[in-house]
Formats: C-alpha cells, structure tokens, sequence
C-alpha cells in the first residue's frame, strides 16, 4: 500500500517540477485537464464496469452499494455544506472546499487497497463506490461549482429538461450507462477495443496527478499546513465524515463486506477531479489543490488506522 503513496507523490512531484521549468504552461495544462475529464476518465470507466461479471448475487451486492454509497455522498455534500456555513468559510472558496471534503480518491488508491484487503468482490464493490461518486461529481459537484455565477435564471420545466438531457450526455455519465449495458450484455467489448479503452483509461491517474503538481508551484508547504480551512477540510475529510459512514451502516442489515466498502471508500483523500473540474468552471483550483495535498499526505497514518477500525468492526 505504501508503495502507492510513493508513487503519487512521485507523480505529483513530476508535475510541479515540469511546471516549475515552464515545460508545460498554462494552455496546457488546460488541455490536460480536459483531455482527462472527458476522454480518460470515461474509457477508464466502460473498462471498469463493463468487464464485471454480472451474476445475480453479484449483481445484487454491487446495485446495492452503488445505492448507499450514493445516498451517503449526497449525506455528505450537505453536510460538508452545513459545517462551510457553521465556520463562515469565504463564498468564493466554500463552494471548491466543501467538493474536496466530500469527493474520495477511490479509484487509484481505493481499487488496490480494496483488492489487497477484501479481494476481487472487494475490488467489485469499490467499482460501485467509485461509480456512485462519479454520478455525484457530475450531477452535485458540477451544481456546487456553478453555486456563485451571477447569472441565475428562473427554473422552467424546459430549462430543467435541457439540464437533464445534458447531464446524461456527460461523458463520464454516459460511460457509466454504456459500462453497465455492457456488462448486462455479458461483456461483449471486442478484445482489442478493450484494450484500447484499459490503455486510454490508465493514463487518467497519472496525468491528473501531473496537473495537480503543477498548480501547487503556486503555494509554499509551510502555507499549506497553516491554513486553518485546509487543515479543517482535510479533518472533515479523513475523520468526520468516515465516523459518520460507520454511524451510518453498522446496524443496516447487509453482508459485512459491503459495510466494509461504503467505510472504507470515504477515509480516501481529496480526488483529483476536484481541482481539473474547479478549473475548467473558471474557479481557482488551489483550495481543492491543497487540501489533496494536505489529505494525502495524512491519509499515510488515517488510512491503515481505518482498515484496522473496519475489519474490528464489521468483520
């Protein structure tokens, strides 16, 4: 598991470093960051979904942790909002830092940590958190990026058919669609376009730590560690919200190991797509930034200490 850390912040450093020796700018790391939300990312997710092997009790543990997980990270984006408005936190940034507290990285931390510790129906189970967390990126995370624009029209049942129609035409909303007929369909991907979709998809993780990277030449880590919002959104993340998960599921009927899931999804740190969302809304991508990094680098000591807490608890 250690060996994963050190390869994110290697990947991370890379970033920084090519920032800092103007190799890539700021045209590019635009391009980059779209490049990935909307290419990446969806081949990464009809691989995912699509290759399941959709048994019916496999089916039934999988819909059934997509279902929790995705009420949960709606628990959690009004929660995170509640506490934003509890502490005055700016306008301006309350919005970036209440996605990074709710949004884990349980897709390049989560995938392997959950094969190692739960095994293959662990991975499977992890795909459905991380589905569900898509789902609410695309559909909550956008909304709350778009919190502050000044232009707000009255709501009308064509303007909410038109949000809805291009909320379904999101790429990686799509990609979940298409990945679950694909796999109801008994996985039907052509080898070779499988292939394609596993090689395109593999870059999505190290690319979004590159962008990241770069946008942290902007701050100092002596900056970082004393802003009271990043250390506060950073605990919000790795303690608050897991605490309340446990809360949450312990007494839910359910197989243990789905419990274990739902648990463990959320003590990831902050997800990379906050920040490349946040900057392609036209926001300042630092707080997101920050509190990745500040969360990340915690998450070294919360994370095994949450395995230990879980399989304790529910196991």
């Amino acid at each position: 598991m250690y060996g994963k850390y050190f390869v994110l912040f290697a990947i991370l450093f890379t970033g920084w470093f090519l920032r800092k020796i103007n190799f890539i700018d700021d045209k590019m790391n635009h391009s980059i960051n779209k490049l990935i939300v909307y290419f990446a990312y969806p081949c990464m997710i009809v691989h995912n979904i699509g290759s399941l092997d959709m048994r019916r009790s496999v089916i039934t543990a999988f819909c059934l942790t997509f279902a929790i997980s995705l009420a949960c990270f709606f628990l959690y984006g009004l929660i995170c909002y509640g506490y934003s408005r509890a502490r005055r936190f700016p306008e301006k940034e309350a919005n970036i830092i209440e996605f990074a507290m709710a949004a884990p990285n349980n897709g390049f931390m989560g995938f392997p940590v959950a094969l190692l510790f739960f095994g293959e129906m662990g991975m499977l189970l992890m795909l459905a958190h991380n589905a569900a967390m898509n789902f609410f990126i695309f559909t909550y995370g956008l909304k709350l990026l778009r919190r502050n624009n000044k232009e707000k029209r009255p709501a009308t049942s064509k303007r909410f058919l038109k949000a809805t129609l291009k909320l379904l035409m999101n790429p990686n909303i799509l990609a979940l669609f298409i990945g679950f007929l694909i796999s109801l369909a008994g996985g039907i991907i052509p080898e070779a376009v499988d292939e394609y979709l596993v090689y395109i998809g593999s870059i999505s993780t190290p690319m979004a730590m590159i962008f990241i990277g770069s946008n942290l030449t902007e701050y100092r880590f002596r900056d970082i560690i004393k802003n009271v919002r990043i250390i506060e959104a950073s605990v919000v993340k790795l303690f608050l919200l897991p605490a309340i998960t446990v809360g949450l599921v312990y007494f839910l009927p359910i197989e243990p190991i789905i419990k274990c899931i739902v648990v463990l999804g959320i003590c990831f740190p902050t997800a990379a797509t906050v920040s490349m969302l946040a900057e392609q809304e036209g926001h300042n991508p630092g707080p997101a930034s920050k509190t990745l990094f500040l969360s990340t680098v915690a998450s070294i000591i919360t994370v095994p200490a949450a395995l230990n807490v879980i399989n304790f608890l529910f196991l």
